[in-house]
C-alpha cells in the first residue's frame, strides 16, 4: 500500500507537465492567429490604412510606396543622410504619417493646374478622407476672367474621379464665397412675405402650413446666438412647385446665385451640368431653400406640447401622499444633422447618383 501511494504524486506530476506543455502550445497557436490579418475585401475608395482592402492592393500599395522610398533615398547620396531621409511633408500617399490632419498644396495632381497655389488639400486621418479648400480673401485679386476659370478648375478637381469611378476628394470647400449673397430668410420673407412654408412643430412630427412672414417672426422671437426654438422649414422649390411641392419661380434670386462662378456651372442648368434644359423651370432637381434651427439641447418645459410630459392622475387621498418624482427627461437633444446618403437624378433603372451643391448660410436676424 506504501508504494503504490508513493507512486501516485510521480503520475500526477507527469501528467501536470503534459498539460503545461499542452497549455503552451495552444497559446502559441492563438497568437499565431491573432498575428494573421483578416482577409477583408472591399471597394476602391476604402483606403490601406482602415485594413479593409484586398491583400493584392496592399502589396501594390506597400510596392508603389516602396519605389517612392527608393527614389527618394537615391537621390540623397550621402550616406550620413541615409539614415535621417524621410519621406517629405506633402508626399500625395496618404497615411505615411499619422499625426495630424493637415493641409497641403503640393501634390502630384495639382503640378498641371493654373492656380494650384490657391487651392489647399486636408487629409484627415479617420477614414482618409480627402477635402480640397479655397478662400476667398485668397481670390479676391483675381479678375472676373481669372476666377471663372478658378471655379472650372477648382470643381473639376473636386468631382474628379480614378480609373473605378471612385472620388479622389469627398468634398470641396469655398470658403466665404457666399458673402455676397442676403439673409434667405430676411430676403423671402421681406419680399415674399405671403408665400406659404410647411414648418415641422420642434419634438414632434405634425407639418404646419404657414406663410414665410409668420415663419420669420417664430424665428426672430425664439432667436439667440445662431440658434432659433421654432421648428425647421421645409424645402420650398425656387423653380417652381409641381404636385403637391411648395414654392414659387424667383428669377431675380436665381440671378443672384448665378453670379457666382462656382454655381453658375454648377446649377441644374450650369455649364457643368449633364443636364440640357431649355429654361430654369424645367429642372427637377432643385434648386431648393430650407431653413433648420441649430442642433442644440432643449428644456422639456419649453417644448410645444411637449409628448414627453405625462399628465398624473391623482385623487384626494392620493393628494395626502408624497408624490415621488416622476423619471421624465429634463431636456432632450435636437439633432440637427443630414445622414449618409447618395443624391440621384433619373427615375427608376435611368437612376443615378449626382455630386449635392450647396450654399450653407447662417441665420441672423438681424445680429451680425
Amino acid at each position: 500500500l506504501s508504494t503504490g501511494g508513493k507512486e501516485k504524486p510521480k503520475t500526477n506530476a507527469e501528467e501536470l507537465q503534459i498539460k503545461k506543455v499542452k497549455k503552451k502550445k495552444k497559446k502559441k497557436h492563438k497568437e499565431n492567429e491573432k498575428r494573421k490579418r483578416p482577409k477583408m475585401y472591399s471597394k476602391s475608395i476604402q483606403t490601406i490604412c482602415s485594413g479593409l482592402v484586398s491583400d493584392i492592393e496592399d502589396q501594390e500599395a506597400k510596392g508603389i510606396i516602396d519605389d517612392h522610398l527608393k527614389d527618394f533615398n537615391g537621390k540623397n547620396m550621402d550616406p550620413k543622410k541615409d539614415c535621417e531621409s524621410k519621406i517629405p511633408e506633402n508626399s500625395e500617399f496618404p497615411f505615411v504619417s499619422l499625426k495630424e490632419p493637415r493641409v497641403q498644396n503640393k501634390l502630384k495632381r495639382l503640378d498641371t493646374l493654373e492656380f494650384k497655389q490657391l487651392i489647399h488639400i486636408e487629409h484627415q486621418p479617420n477614414g482618409g478622407a480627402s477635402v480640397i479648400h479655397a478662400y476667398s480673401n485668397e481670390l479676391s485679386h483675381l479678375s472676373p476672367v481669372e476666377m471663372e476659370r478658378f471655379a472650372e478648375e477648382f470643381v473639376g478637381l473636386v468631382f474628379s474621379e480614378n480609373e473605378n469611378c471612385a472620388a479622389y476628394y469627398v468634398m470641396g470647400i469655398v470658403h466665404g464665397a457666399a458673402t455676397y449673397l442676403p439673409d434667405f430668410l430676411d430676403y423671402f420673407s421681406f419680399n415674399f412675405p405671403n408665400s406659404p412654408v410647411k414648418m415641422e412643430i420642434l419634438g414632434k412630427k405634425d407639418i404646419e402650413t404657414t406663410t414665410m412672414s409668420n415663419f420669420h417672426a417664430q424665428v426672430k422671437r425664439t432667436y439667440s446666438h445662431g440658434t432659433y426654438r421654432a421648428g425647421p422649414m421645409r424645402q420650398i422649390s425656387l423653380v417652381g412647385a409641381v404636385d403637391e411641392e411648395v414654392g414659387d419661380y424667383f428669377p431675380e434670386f436665381l440671378d443672384m446665385l448665378e453670379e457666382s462662378p462656382f454655381l453658375k456651372c454648377t446649377l441644374p442648368w450650369g455649364t457643368l451640368s449633364s443636364l440640357k434644359l431649355e429654361s430654369r423651370k424645367d429642372s427637377d432637381d432643385g434648386p431648393i431653400m430650407w431653413v433648420r434651427p441649430g442642433e442644440q439641447m432643449i428644456p422639456v418645459a419649453d417644448m410645444p406640447k411637449s409628448p414627453f410630459k405625462r399628465k398624473r392622475t391623482t385623487n384626494e387621498i392620493k393628494n395626502l401622499q408624497y408624490l415621488p418624482r416622476t423619471s421624465e427627461p429634463r431636456e432632450m437633444l435636437f439633432e440637427d444633422r443630414t445622414r449618409a446618403h447618395a443624391d440621384h437624378i433619373g427615375q427608376g433603372f435611368e437612376r443615378q447618383t449626382t455630386a449635392a451643391v450647396g450654399v450653407l448660410k447662417a441665420v441672423h436676424c438681424g445680429e451680425w
